[in-house]
């Protein structure tokens, strides 16, 4: 019973947030979810009579047409298809919710719009849910910004493996098609941002190799199987990091930043043969990003070489015309969109009032251009095995039993586990020892009490992130501490994000009377998230309050949990000796609580380091949300570890364990690179466990520039990153790293990459070594 209750507070509230990011009345829900079920039965009858409508090339209509003679090439089978098409079946084609066709062949409806994030997602305001029988549920990984804190590549291919595997499953029980717009790749260069949560963070480099794993988990092994698995979608093209006006926003972005920060990661994505890129609200320096011809056609798709098909994001192509006032007829605006190289419109604004069919009519928008954008959309239907008999179908095996397996269940675990990062664990006088792990107070002898305080004692939904599915199971950390030690007190004191249901002194009283107090404090995705923008780093509603107090009276130096997405401002309690140990949680999952358990009571030693810069609340005061600059320039200290000019409060990288590393490089001796050269020059590090307890380590390689800092140079950039698992008591690991000469160029003023002469700082933990490039 407490399961089905759990779930369906996590349906209730994912419906809520899905009709604000849409906009859409909860009377249009209820009745796409009518739709839903209505469509259920149908398919399910229609299995019944022996006949699967949703196989395309099964249809009697079309099953000796050429577009569905899987012996003819993609290029002939999709002209094929294209040109038995009406002029209105080809524009109703062009949406989201595309129509299909019935004239001279039959398609059906299809949703290029399912969303993967973090797992398989509800999309309930688009279609009616997804999660209907038999893939009632999906397993919810942890958000993207705490799994990134991890530095483990093998992890994130085996979530973006599980998760392409539930979605391919998905779309074999008919609950969902096979393009999902994930993963969100924007740079997180400001804490404000209420949708960081959903990137890997702030740096580049890291975000470009998650995004290969990603598309490689997703997308399968395409020349080994022939076809895709499902189809991965790169968003949010270009420097879009703000929700605060982005339907009319301009990005106002040097070529030096854009080319640094903002496109890598779009470029590796197409390296890596993503097949679909969304394009961002807001505009790029005056013209909107779904109307920017210079950057979808010139760049993404001539200079890149991308293969696949170009989406707006929801509702942009209204933008275009109504927010951004780029163009002046609608007929324009659909010239506009489609001329820049937009294939797929998330939206109606083409649909709707017949404005694409008068563009058509009026020869603002050719048939060649419906053709064009088709053919791309189409291809990457045929890249999956969308138009093939059953007998051709792919990646069949992957049924509903996949779903929410046994395997992605300990599989979420286990990346909970590593996404949790240790801020603080200083020695207190009391005991010789720092507060964590608990496993070293003996609670069954000295009748030492442990009390949980504070609005997220019982987290649960606030643990799934946004964009999340609905898991079969959400782990509560009340609950899971109880498993370590019964006899645990507990009082919430106050909410998240109000000033009513006042607890105060209870909880004030409770601490007061306990040997070992730990604090449940954060935030959650009604104050940060798609629409949500933050205007403070601050702990929300009275929790500032909550903290105070019971600081002042703990009998041990308090452990604080913090669970957010994006930094809070932990300046205050960073030196505090009344604060032992800040465990920063953040949105880790269904097995949130049960992670967080393991690591307070050492069943699993952290290893987790920030993925993205700690700065305290003046940070807020000296550069705008809506500044794009990443330098410094203008009085801002500039953005990110790599131009930062302030003293974070916890920066990018950091994080402890319950034991100690040490590095040591095994040749002294500096390197010299040639600037002709090609290939790996080689670096070796040792790494030792110099504590008593196992743990896993990530070793994070930095580059620093001659005059780093200086010129418009970053102060550092991160360049590699290996991840040690198991590392016993006094065992020494080498770690080899590739240093190539692409590491040694930076962007100039143009936009342009160059290698710089000079000596570099190779910097791995506390070493550095120097790098001569001459």
């Amino acid at each position: 019973m407490q399961s089905k209750i759990i779930v369906m507070q996590v349906s209730r509230q994912s419906v809520s947030r899905m009709n604000r990011r849409n906009k859409i009345i909860l009377a249009v829900v209820l009745v796409a979810v009518v739709i839903a079920v209505v469509v259920t039965v149908v398919v399910l009858v229609t299995r019944k009579s022996g006949e699967d409508t949703r196989i395309i090339c099964d249809k009697s209509r079309n099953s000796d047409l050429p577009f569905c003679d899987s012996s003819l090439s993609f290029d002939s089978r999709i002209k094929d298809l294209i040109s038995r098409l009406t002029v209105e079946e080809k524009i109703g084609l062009l949406v989201n919710r595309a129509a299909g066709a019935s004239v001279n062949v039959e398609l059906s409806f299809y949703n290029w719009w399912n969303e993967a994030l973090h797992g398989v997602a509800d999309n309930t305001a688009v279609i009616g849910t997804f999660f209907r029988p038999p893939t009632e549920y999906s397993t919810v990984f942890p958000q993207i910004i705490s799994l990134s804190t991890s530095f483990d590549m093998n992890l994130y291919l085996q979530i973006a493996n599980s998760t392409g595997n539930e979605a391919r499953a998905f779309h074999n029980a008919g609950n969902a098609d096979l393009t999902f717009w994930s993963p969100n790749i924007n740079i997180y260069r400001d804490p404000r941002w209420g949708r960081g949560q959903e990137t890997p963070g702030e740096d580049p480099f890291l975000s470009a190799e998650y995004a290969r794993m990603v598309i490689d988990g997703l997308q399968g092994d395409e020349d080994k199987v022939g076809y895709l698995k499902v189809s991965a979608c790169c968003k949010h093209f270009a420097a879009h990091s703000l929700e605060t006006d982005r339907y009319s926003f301009d990005a106002v972005v040097n070529k030096q930043d854009m080319a640094d920060t903002y496109l890598p990661v779009f470029k590796t994505c197409v390296e890596n043969k993503v097949t679909s890129i969304m394009t961002a609200y807001s505009g790029i320096n005056g013209v909107p990003a779904t109307a920017n011809k210079y950057y979808i056609t010139d760049v993404i798709r001539g200079q890149w070489g991308f293969d696949g098909y170009i989406v707006s994001d929801c509702g942009a192509v209204d933008n275009v015309i109504n927010d951004h006032k780029y163009t002046k007829t609608e007929s324009e605006n659909c010239h506009a969109v489609l001329d820049a190289g937009v294939d797929i419109e998330c939206g109606d604004f083409f649909t709707r009032s017949g404005y694409l069919q008068a563009a058509v009519s009026d020869g603002s928008v050719t048939e060649a251009m419906l053709d064009t954008a088709l053919y791309r959309g189409f291809r990457v239907l045929m890249r999956l095995g969308y138009f093939e008999k059953d007998d051709k179908r792919p990646y069949k095996e992957f049924q509903p039993e996949d779903v929410d397996s046994e395997t992605h269940r300990q599989l979420a675990l286990d990346a909970a586990r590593r996404s949790i990062v240790l801020l603080k664990n200083d020695v207190t006088e009391s005991t010789g020892a720092p507060p964590l792990p608990l496993h070293h107070l003996d609670f069954a002898s000295n009748g030492a009490s442990v009390a949980l305080i504070g609005p997220h004692v019982n987290a649960s939904t606030v643990f799934l992130g946004n964009y999340h599915g609905i898991p079969s199971f959400i782990k509560v950390p009340l609950n899971e501490i109880q498993r370590y030690w019964s006899d645990v007190k507990w009082e919430a004191g106050c909410e998240v994000d109000s000033f009513e249901n006042n607890r105060l002194i209870e909880a004030e009283n409770l601490a007061r009377s306990s040997s070992q107090v730990i604090l449940f404090v954060g935030i959650n995705t009604e104050i940060e998230g798609e629409f949500g923008d933050r205007h403070n780093i601050t702990f929300t509603g009275l929790q500032t309050d909550l903290i105070r107090r019971v600081l002042a009276v703990a009998l041990q130096p308090v452990i604080m949990v913090v669970v957010s997405g994006g930094a809070i401002d932990l300046s205050a309690y960073k030196n505090d000796p009344r604060v032992g140990a800040i465990v920063w949680a953040g949105y880790i999952g269904q097995s949130g609580g049960e992670a967080i358990a393991d690591v307070l009571f050492g069943n699993y030693n952290p290893s987790g380091r920030l993925t993205q810069t700690f700065y305290d609340t003046n940070f807020l005061d000296q550069v705008t949300l809506q500044d794009m600059n990443m330098r410094p320039v203008n009085g801002s200290p500039g953005r990110t570890y790599r131009f930062f000019t302030g003293n974070p409060v916890y920066p990018f990288g950091h994080g402890l364990s319950y034991t100690s590393f040490q590095y040591t490089f095994a040749s002294e001796a500096d390197v010299q690179i040639p600037q002709s050269s090609s290939g790996c020059t080689y670096v070796v590090v040792r790494v030792q466990n110099i504590g008593s307890l196992p743990g896993d380590h990530s070793v994070l390689t930095f580059v620093a520039p001659p005059n780093a800092g200086l010129e418009g140079r970053p102060i550092k950039n991160l360049k590699d990153f290996q991840k040690l698992h198991n590392v016993v008591a006094s065992q020494i690991r080498d770690v080899q790293i590739c240093l190539n000469i692409d590491m040694f160029k930076l962007a100039n003023l143009d936009g342009e990459f160059e290698v710089v002469l000079g000596e570099w700082t190779l910097m791995v933990g506390d070493i550095t070594k120097g790098i001569v490039i001459y």
